[in-house]
């Protein structure tokens, strides 16, 4: 500013200077310009001066295509690779090879300048440029950095191909490319233009030096190309070039041969360069090697043994001598150079052949240091250590080895295996103690297994000490034990040591894992279960018959199949064993053939083939023993005596007869024989308390119930139960001598606490149970008891079968039992009965009574017999009675006949004749009366049919009449009667007795409702008439009355009540031919009187003498009663058949409650019954009612005497 204090700048050049300046600088451009070369580098390595230069002379002249392709050059060499793209990019000149190979070749040097690297696929990408660049316009320089290139990028065979390229343009260097070229095929794996290219030089190379070079090369490069036979060709082609060559060539070449299998150019090689050199080992070695390779195993032997002298120490060489002379034949000479070589270099696997091919050849001597050395070492193996136990002991050296062991054991007692060696030294040696405490100190250290527990016990075992080893055997959980030797032992030990519940065990769990006992071990288990499981005992001889076929083993299974009742098992082992042949030689299968056959019910058969048996085997007194055991079952009592007197004799000697002869004699009611028999069975077998339980029933039956309740408690307090396994008749003889000392409760708990699930014993419970329903009158309940046990598979016995189908009324099951036999005389008779064979029972009721009969059956065959006669009976009577109906009497004789006629029919006459005197009837009109009723009665299955024939002929008026009833048995508690009647005789009142009769028909009832308690019923509707046939009246009445036995016996006393109920509907008047007389009216209705005055009357011509009567006269229109009554009985006095031995009486009272005439009755009758000269009686009865039925209120009754005589027996 004009007016600033700041000084003016100062100028540094002035114009002229400025000129002056700028004249100089271009002078010395132009210069330059003249001059540019002396900045090019001129050979010299570019810098980056030049550069800088270069590239302003190329901003001068861009034209200057020339100079930038030199800058270009230096800039690759100096790495600055953009800048040398850049120029690239800047020429202006027509595509050529060179620029393409600087395009290629900046993309390379940046890529191998890169510090991650190439990646494969760049990689792959280059060396493909590269080999896409055509090399004929490339100079020389550019094709040696495209070699160098290719390699760089891991391209070999790339750059082989530029040195091959190279090797043409310059001859003068091809040997040196063509080497190169070699070089990098070899390493691209061109293995084969390698060698070519080696052979190509080969076979150019002017010096000897230069032959052998190209030739190892070419050898080595058709190895490397896995071309063994053309290179080892290649090499016995310039053999002779080798002689003085490195012998590791020609060592080559022989393997080379060898490995192509050229064994011939191998051997050429060995026999020209063992004649060049003939001490040579290494050729030696080689020729060794041919010979194994050829397989002249003989002369590689040869070889061998001079090489290995030379090289004692070499460990491979030594192998291979111990193999080849294995190989050759020689195994001891092999076992040497083992041991030579485990001498040279110890090895854990060459040992270990060694020590096995010293025992393969019981080189003892050689074995047991191998193995003692290893030993010392190491633990052995228990491979190694058995070998040596085997050569010690094969040395025959057991002490030697003792105390090797025990030495070996203080080092190892982990080892097992070398105590198991001691103990079997031990073992062999039978040092049995010894044994046993190698045994125990194993047991402290290891846990044993099954197999050497077994060892251990056997030890003991050998020593007599079973203690011991079963103490050992059972220290282990057997649950899971499956070992066959074991049990078997355990089994054994068991058995020696009277174990039974464990030997049992043991056999059993065989039988579990499937294993087959031997024949002993059978025998044994089955005697083990004939104690204790007699079920499990069968069915294990059942199948050792079926697997040995053994007539023996048959034998005994048939006779304990019979012991515990097995039938259904017994009659399939029949079945089978009768397909055997020989089967008719075995006497035990015809016995167990009648015996099922007699449980079948067939009896005929079972006798045939007792009595076959008997002829086939004479000699076998059992068959004997059976047949009479059948007529006992039977109850056949006439065949035995003749049986008994036959073989009286040979029971003597033959003990298996004493018992079927004591049971025999019993049955005869011989019990001072039978006891005699079972004395001497009991002095030959006194243990045998079964038979002395049937010893005291024979007591019993004898009469000696003292001497008999003695044994049989002192039978209970001997017997153990262990005693009864085996049969289940055992169990129930014991079972009965509770029942018979204690009490049937008793007996049954005890069956109760036996239960195991077993058939049987639900056999032996279900008995005891049917029995305690006998004793307590449960029988009702007894029927669906039954039905569950068939549902059980249960066996009932004949007993219970019988009553249940006398219960059932089951007729069919009735006729099977008496066919089938086996019920005593007492059951055949009920049955008879029951089958409606009345007469039939009678006569076997009255056949059977004697005194070889026992006193139980005789008694109730007595009763029975008494029952029938009571029901038939049979015999005549003669009597007298007057019967008294209230101011009515009808008096006079009568006599009567019965008997059976045939076993079905049975008749019954009764003949009478009476007079009547009552002042209501005229007994002149009437006369006297006869009476005769005829009954035949037919018996059949199911109840009974009667016809009756009933006449009654008088002066008046006769009367025939007719009557039909049939009983029906619906149960043995039960049974319906149905009654029709014509005709006949009415005793509701006397008068009806002498003037009417009376048609009916009617149904009755009787049910017992216990063995005390009975209820009967009868519903009727009758009509009644008089004789003349005019209607009286007809109705319906009903009777109920229930009755209770207090006593049966000693005397009979019976409770009964009940109740009478009668409707009648009458006629309205009687008609006048009943009248005798009526009185004579006049024309005003008036009597006419005679001169006494009295009444004139007309005669009639009828008996009635009672003016005015009525129906209601004979018959009361309404009648009902209640009453109770009371019988004190011995037998009935005045019946066919006296029922009582001497005498008989009766006291019966009865007392009522007449409510339609509302007054009270009473009745009583007696009598009283005399034998005089045997089965006769002669009777006097009386009876007295206070009130009897249309009695008129007056008392009435009856009194008669009798005479009667019995038919037969």
């Amino acid at each position: 500013m004009r007016n600033s204090s700041a000084a003016k700048p100062a100028r540094l050049l002035s114009l002229w200077a400025l000129l002056l300046l700028a004249l100089v600088v271009g002078g010395l451009l132009y210069l330059t310009h003249r001059s540019e070369e002396v900045f090019l580098p001129a050979g010299k390595q570019p810098d980056a001066v030049w550069v800088s230069y270069a590239e302003l002379l190329l901003e001068a002249r861009p034209e200057n295509d020339e100079l930038r392709l030199t800058l270009i050059e230096q800039l690759i060499k100096l790495g600055d690779y953009p800048r040398a793209r850049r120029h690239l990019r800047e020429l202006e000149v027509d595509e050529t090879d060179s620029l393409r190979f600087y395009r290629v070749e900046l993309d390379v040097l940046e890529a191998l300048a890169s510090r991650k690297g190439i990646e494969r696929p760049k990689r792959l990408a280059l060396v493909e440029r590269l080999s896409r660049l055509s090399r004929g316009g490339l100079a020389t320089e550019l094709l040696l950095r495209q070699a160098r290139y290719a390699l760089s990028l891991s391209a070999p065979g790339l750059a082989a191909d530029v040195y091959v390229d190279l090797a043409g343009r310059e001859p003068e260097k091809a040997t040196e490319w063509l080497g190169e070229a070699a070089r990098w095929y070899l390493a691209s794996g061109q293995q084969e233009r390698a060698a070519q290219l080696y052979i190509d030089l080969l076979e150019q190379a002017e010096t000897a030096e230069q032959r052998s070079q190209w030739l190892d090369q070419a050898f080595a490069a058709l190895r490397a190309g896995d071309r063994g036979e053309a290179a080892v060709e290649l090499l016995a082609r310039y053999f002779a070039e080798l002689r003085d060559a490195d012998p590791q060539i020609l060592a080559e070449g022989v393997e080379t041969a060898i490995g192509s299998r050229r064994l011939d150019l191998a051997a050429q090689f060995i026999r020209a360069w063992r004649a060049w050199r003939p001490n040579d080992l290494q050729a030696m070695a080689l020729d060794f090697r041919v010979r194994l390779a050829e397989g002249d195993l003989e002369q590689a032997w040869a070889v061998g043994q001079i090489l290995v002298e030379s090289r004692a120490d070499d460990p491979d060489l030594l192998r291979q001598m111990a193999q080849l002379g294995e190989w050759v034949g020689d195994p001891h000479a092999a076992l040497g150079y083992w041991v030579r070589l485990l001498q040279v270099r110890e090895d854990g696997e060459t040992r270990e052949h060694a020590w096995r091919l010293a025992t393969q050849l019981f080189d003892f001597e050689r074995a047991i240091p191998l193995l003692e050395t290893l030993s010392q070492q190491r633990r052995l193996s228990d491979a190694e250590l058995d070998a040596l136990v085997y050569s010690q002991r094969s040395r025959g050296t057991p002490e030697a080895l003792e105390r090797w062991l025990r030495g070996y054991l203080q080092h190892h007692p982990e080892h097992r295996k070398a105590w198991y060696g001691l103990q079997l030294l031990h073992e062999h040696n039978q040092q049995f103690a010894a044994e046993a405490q190698v045994w125990a100190a194993m047991d402290k250290r290891f846990k044993l297994t099954v197999a050497e527990r077994m060892a251990w016990a056997e030890a003991h075992w050998r020593l007599f000490d079973a203690a011991a080893a079963w103490q050992i055997l059972d220290a282990i959980d057997t649950d899971a034990v499956d070992d066959e030797g074991y049990w078997r032992m355990r089994a054994a030990l068991a058995w020696d040591l009277e174990q039974d519940a464990d030997a049992r065990q043991a056999y059993e769990r065989l039988l579990a894992l499937q294993v087959t006992l031997s024949n002993g071990d059978e025998q044994q288990l089955i005697t083990l279960y004939r104690e204790s499981a007699p079920d499990k005992a069968l069915a294990l001889l059942i199948r050792s018959w079926q697997r040995t076929r053994d007539p023996a083993t048959l034998t005994e299974a048939l006779q304990l199949a019979e012991q515990l009742a097995a039938w259904a098992q017994l009659q399939a082992l029949v079945d089978e064993a009768m397909t055997m042949p020989g089967s008719t030689r075995v006497s035990a299968l015809w016995q167990a053939r009648a015996l099922l056959a007699e449980r079948g019910g067939r009896q005929v058969e079972a006798e045939r083939l007792y009595r076959q048996g008997l002829s086939l085997f004479p000699q076998q007194s059992v068959f004997r023993e059976r047949l009479l055991w059948l007529y006992i079952d039977q109850g056949r009592r006439e065949e035995l005596p003749a049986l008994l007197q036959q073989w009286r004799s040979l029971a003597r000697q033959e003990s298996v007869l004493w018992l079927p002869f004591a049971s025999a004699n019993l049955l005869l009611n011989r019990t001072e024989q039978a006891l005699a028999w079972y004395r001497l069975y009991l002095r030959s077998n006194p243990g045998d308390w079964l038979v002395q339980a049937a010893y005291a029933d024979a007591l019993d039956s004898g009469g000696y119930a003292d001497a008999a309740q003695r044994q049989r408690r002192r039978l209970l307090a001997q017997v153990d139960q262990q005693q009864l396994a085996g049969s289940i008749e055992r169990y129930r003889v014991y079972l009965r001598l509770v029942s018979t000392s204690q009490s049937g409760r008793r007996a049954l708990q005890q069956a109760w606490q036996w239960q195991d699930g077993s058939q049987t014993m639900l056999q032996l419970w279900f008995e005891q149970f049917l029995a305690r329903l006998d004793s307590t009158r449960q029988e009702a309940m007894k029927d669906e008891w039954l039905a569950w046990a068939r549902s059980q598979g249960l066996e009932i016995g004949r007993y219970e079968l019988f009553q249940e189908a006398m219960r059932g009324q089951d007729r069919d099951a009735l006729v099977r039992l008496l066919a089938g036999g086996g019920l005593d005389q007492a059951q055949r008779v009920e049955a008879l009965t029951r089958l409606g064979r009345g007469g039939e029972a009678l006569g076997v009721g009255l056949a059977s009574l004697s005194d070889e009969q026992p006193e139980s059956i005789r008694g109730q065959l007595l009763r029975q017999t008494v029952e029938l006669h009571q029901r038939t009976p049979q015999g005549v009577q003669l009597s007298w009675q007057n019967r008294d109906f209230g101011d009515f009497d009808l008096r006079g004789p009568s006599a009567r006949i019965a008997r059976h006629l045939g076993n079905d029919w049975y008749a019954d006459l009764r003949l009478g004749q009476g007079s009547y005197d009552a002042p209501t009837l005229d007994e002149r009109v009437l006369g006297d009366e006869r009476n005769l009723q005829l009954r035949l009665q037919r018996e059949l299955s199911d109840g009974a049919l009667d016809l009756i024939v009933d006449g009654s002929w008088r002066d008046d008026e006769d009367r025939l009449g007719f009557g039909l009833a049939r009983r029906l048995q619906l149960s043995s508690r039960d049974e319906l009667e149905v009654s029709l009647d014509w005709h006949r005789e009415a005793d509701d009142s006397g008068l009806l007795r002498a003037l009417g009769m009376r048609d009916g028909l009617g149904v009755a009832g009787r049910h017992s409702l216990g063995a005390r308690d009975q209820v009967s019923w009868s519903l009727a509707h009758q009509r009644y008439s008089t004789r003349q046939g005019d209607a009286l009246g007809s109705g319906q009445q009903f009777n109920l009355e229930a009755t209770h036995a207090l006593f049966f016996e000693g005397p009979t006393w019976l409770l009964r009540s009940g109740i009478n109920y009668q409707q009648n509907s009458l006629e309205s008047a009687l008609p006048d031919s009943l009248f005798a007389s009526q009185p004579l009216l006049d024309a005003q209705g008036d009597e006419v009187l005679d001169d006494q005055n009295n009444a004139v009357r007309v005669p009639l011509g009828g008996a009635l003498i009672l003016d005015g009567a009525t129906p209601g006269d004979l018959l009361q229109e309404r009648f009902g009663q209640l009453y109770l009554g009371s019988t004190w009985r011995r037998g009935f006095p005045g019946t066919l058949n006296r029922e009582r031995a001497q005498y008989t009486w009766l006291v019966d009272v009865l007392a009522g409650w007449q409510w339609t005439e509302q007054e009270f009755n009473y009745a009583i009758n007696t009598g009283v019954g005399l034998e005089l000269f045997g089965d006769d009686e002669l009777a006097f009865t009386f009876g007295f009612q206070s009130a009897p039925r249309s009695g008129g209120g007056e008392p009435g009754g009856t009194m008669g005497i009798s005479y009667s005589a019995r038919f037969g027996r």
